[in-house]
């Protein structure tokens, strides 16, 4: 009898949270750009709880908000013996939008060429997706892409819309739609490997939230942790406070981390961090100093945190105020010329960033910052830019 504990799925969210390009045109009805990783993450972590609640194991190729290289996130897939891949992607055509009936629409599903088991799984998901929301279904494409080229077993690339597709670019954050297409993408991959697929209960939320019990140490809450370890496999984490592999969420590679320590926990007679990401995910991974390494905390290296994640907006790195003589105006609005003054940060200070948006009245842009837990605006160049 076919179980469905007998398969890995490799799970792939394109490109990096603050990947240079890979955003929307500014949308005026939200007043911001989109980032394509606000869809890929969270529709891939809606996948990986669909599928694991059907009873698969899962693996995360690309875990952390940078920008994964591609050979990284295959190594991971491929050395781990993942029985196939699933790549969550946002299309994009000329970077503008051009109107209604006049912008590239639709999903499509990318292969390899000649590759059999690659177009099964991208037809068995393709059922589903042409069932959901409405859009104009654009095929199975084969083409030579490094995902589905260099895994070793049935990948598929999903282009689910258009980010320069005013329509399709809000379904981006929409968060029915970002739970329907992971739904449909689970019950294709269960449908090829002759799985029941399993409703939910409830809604139920991305990631695990953090456990009771256990002790804190104020030494290291807060601080970023990243791996040290250089071995080819990467460091392993967890969706739970666990060592066992069901539960294997996936892979540190050396240098990659989480830039939040929620507290210090024994599990199974070892010790282990709670972490968080910057998108409030909590996940867990060793602490052995000999695996990883905690910002600030005598060892060597490390890189800034962000702020700890909250029901606001969700930096993605920070900007150090320059170009002034002794400091920079906090705005309300992307528009120096009709905004309101928030305040000031004077020269050499940092700001948590959301992201950068054209805005009126700068050629230089503004960027998105957090200041006291809102959203505001800094003349784009006045801040130099350095992601989390």
């Amino acid at each position: 009898m076919v179980k469905a504990s007998d398969y890995l799925i490799a799970l792939d969210d394109g490109h990096g949270l603050g990947t240079a390009g890979k955003r929307t045109p500014y949308i005026p009805s939200i007043g911001r750009q989109i980032q394509e990783n606000e869809f890929n993450e969270k529709v891939t972590l809606f996948l990986k709880m669909e599928l694991e609640r059907c009873g698969f194991r899962t693996l995360l190729t690309a875990p952390t908000d940078a920008d994964t290289p591609l050979q990284a996130r295959t190594d991971a897939a491929n050395s781990m013996g993942a029985d196939a891949l699933v790549s969550n992607h946002y299309n994009a055509f000329d970077g503008k939008f051009d109107g209604p009936g006049k912008d590239a629409e639709g999903h499509s599903l990318h292969v390899y060429f000649n590759d059999a088991k690659d177009r099964k799984l991208a037809e068995s998901i393709a059922k589903y997706l042409k069932q959901g929301t409405k859009q104009v279904y654009r095929g199975i494409i084969e083409q030579n892409l490094h995902m589905t080229r260099e895994f070793n077993g049935p990948a598929v690339l999903v282009e689910n819309g258009f980010m320069d597709n005013e329509r399709e670019a809000l379904l981006m954050i929409n968060e029915d739609f970002q739970r329907e297409t992971a739904r449909e993408q689970a019950l294709g991959v269960c449908d090829f490997f002759g799985v029941s697929y399993v409703a939910a209960g409830n809604s139920g939320s991305i990631g695990s939230p953090p456990v009771s019990g256990g002790t804190s140490s104020g030494k290291v809450v807060g601080k970023r942790v990243e791996s040290i370890y250089k071995g080819a496999e990467g460091l392993d984490f967890y969706s739970r406070p666990t060592f066992d592999d069901t539960y294997r969420a996936g892979i540190l590679k050396y240098g990659y981390g989480f830039p939040t320590i929620v507290r210090k926990l024994k599990v199974e007679g070892a010790d282990m961090y709670e972490v968080m990401n910057s998108r409030g995910y909590v996940f867990y991974v060793t602490a052995s100093p000999k695996y990883v390494k905690v910002e600030g905390s005598g060892q060597q290296g490390g890189q800034a945190s962000p702020p700890p994640a909250t029901g606001g907006p969700i930096a993605i790195g920070e900007i150090t105020i320059i170009g002034v003589a002794n400091a920079a105006i906090i705005q309300d609005r992307p528009d120096r010329l009709t905004s309101k003054d928030l305040g000031t940060i004077r020269k050499g200070r940092t700001l948590p960033v959301t992201g950068s948006l054209i805005g009126k009245n700068s050629s230089s842009g503004y960027w998105e910052v957090v200041y006291n837990g809102r959203r505001a605006y800094v003349t784009g160049e006045f801040g130099r830019y350095k992601a989390y």
